[in-house]
């Protein structure tokens, strides 16, 4: 029989949105056998009244941040340049910033991603051109993020709360060295200052070793085959009313 997990979700309140979702579902379950309450929301753009101490938030991108706004809460999320200040044995491949008005010594094909999420589509570029038409109307001054490309064989899901992994997951490939995965992610925080809790991707480059993929906000990360009752007190930590430690 599985152990109770702590109560370390008593007294609060969980806004998740309404509809259905077999990893959310998962952490709003983890949360009420923590001793809290789940809230899913529709409008979420008109949130009933709460005392912000009380809640904390688990969805989509723009769920979180109208909630955030909208409720006066903080999210714990990674700078976006965060990649930029690891070591290169932890990047495992060469990565720099650029604005996308000095990219004309870019060797193609090259992956490039904005340093600011979404303001185009990430992806491997066959061409100068074909960036300039995938980032057309974005001024020169945009940041970037440029690196070789690289061929991950094995993706981990690994959930942090100050400097420790509580739980990861391989959710892409086939290789079994999870706790190799696990140990480059804890080095990842010991290596620069992470938010007290966040997500690290981490991955497997043939001939090269584990390294960190990326970061990402607890609050919005899907679970990716990791155990919501393992990770709930990541998930719990990354929103709160007050400032964040």
């Amino acid at each position: 029989m599985t152990p109770r997990i702590q109560p370390i979700a008593a007294g609060l309140t969980l806004l998740i949105p309404a509809q259905s979702d077999p990893e959310r579902n998962a952490v709003a379950e983890a949360f009420k056998e923590a001793g809290g309450t789940v809230l899913p929301l529709d409008r979420f753009w008109e949130p009933p009244a709460l005392e912000p101490s009380s809640v904390r938030i688990y969805g989509p991108d723009t769920f979180c941040l109208v909630l955030q706004q909208k409720l006066g809460l903080m999210l714990n999320s990674p700078a976006d340049d965060l990649l930029l200040r690891l070591p290169k044995e932890l990047l495992g491949r060469t990565l720099r910033s650029s604005p996308l008005a000095g990219l004309d010594g870019v060797i193609y094909p090259a992956f490039v991603k904005p340093v600011i999420p979404k303001q185009f589509r990430a992806g491997v570029f066959p061409s100068h051109e074909s960036l300039r038409t995938e980032a057309q109307g974005l001024p020169a001054h945009t940041r970037v993020l440029i690196s070789e490309v690289v061929n991950f064989t094995a993706e981990v899901r690994a959930f942090v709360l100050g400097g420790k992994v509580l739980d990861a997951s391989i959710y892409e490939g086939g290789n079994s060295e999870i706790l190799l995965a696990r140990r480059t992610a804890e080095s990842a925080a010991q290596a620069v200052s992470l938010p007290v809790a966040l997500v690290a991707d981490v991955g497997y480059i043939e001939n090269r070793g584990w390294a960190v993929i990326e970061f990402n906000a607890a609050w919005g990360a899907g679970l990716n085959g990791c155990d919501a009752r393992k990770v709930l007190p990541v998930i719990v930590r990354a929103s709160s009313a007050g400032r964040l430690q």
